[in-house]
C-alpha cells in the first residue's frame, strides 16, 4: 500500500471480508486517525503502547473518503522485559461501502437479541475494520488490541471474525482477558 506526504493511503481501499477482520462500526463519518488519543486509550486502559506506522495529517481540516494505516502495537513492559511489537493493518471506509460487513453486524444483533446494539448499528456511518492476523510480529492478540483501544475511542460495537455476534469494549477486554493480556 502506498500512502502519499499526508499519510493517507493511495488508490481505493476495499474492506476484507468479515471474515478475514475485526469489524467496528462508528457513528463518525470521518476518517481522522488521532495517534495521540489511539495512544493514549492504548496506554492507560489496555497497557500497550501504539504507534502509526504513517503519520496522518489533515491540512485544511479535510480527510479522506477512506484510509489506511500501519499500527504498531506492543504490550507495556518494564525496563527489564523484552517488548515484542507487532504490525496490524487499519482500514476505513464509509459504511454504505461496506456492506458484507452492514449484513454481518445485522446479523450478530439478531444473534445477541438486539441488546442495544441495534441502537448502536442504526447510527453507523463508517466501518474501520483491523485486519486478522496481524502483518508482522508474533503475538496473535495484537489484532484484538488495536480493536479494543479503537472500539473504546470510536464508540464502535465489534463484529469479530468468523462469529455471529457482536460486542463492545466490555466484550473486547474480556477476550483480552482470557487470552492474557
Amino acid at each position: 500500500m502506498e500512502f502519499d506526504g499526508s499519510g493517507w493511503a493511495e488508490g481505493r481501499i476495499e474492506l476484507l471480508p468479515p471474515s478475514q477482520g475485526w469489524s467496528l462500526l462508528s457513528p463518525e463519518p470521518e476518517a481522522r486517525i488521532d495517534e495521540h488519543r489511539w495512544a493514549h486509550q492504548a496506554r492507560v486502559f489496555f497497557g500497550a503502547e501504539l504507534t502509526l506506522v504513517q503519520k496522518k495529517a489533515y491540512p485544511s481540516g479535510t480527510t479522506p473518503m477512506a484510509d489506511a494505516v500501519e499500527v504498531d502495537i506492543a504490550r507495556t513492559s518494564s525496563s527489564s522485559t523484552p517488548r515484542t511489537t507487532s504490525r496490524v493493518l487499519v482500514m476505513t471506509v464509509p459504511l454504505d461501502r461496506a456492506p458484507l460487513v452492514r449484513a454481518a453486524a445485522a446479523a450478530g444483533v439478531r444473534a445477541i437479541g438486539g441488546r442495544g446494539f441495534d441502537a448502536l448499528l442504526a447510527r453507523a456511518r463508517r466501518v474501520w475494520q483491523v485486519q486478522e492476523p496481524a502483518i508482522a510480529g508474533d503475538d496473535a492478540r495484537a489484532p484484538l488490541v488495536v480493536t479494543a483501544v479503537l472500539a473504546a475511542v470510536l464508540l464502535a460495537p465489534v463484529v469479530p471474525p468468523g462469529e455471529e455476534t457482536i460486542f463492545g469494549v466490555k466484550g473486547a477486554r474480556e477476550r483480552l482477558q482470557r487470552l492474557g493480556w
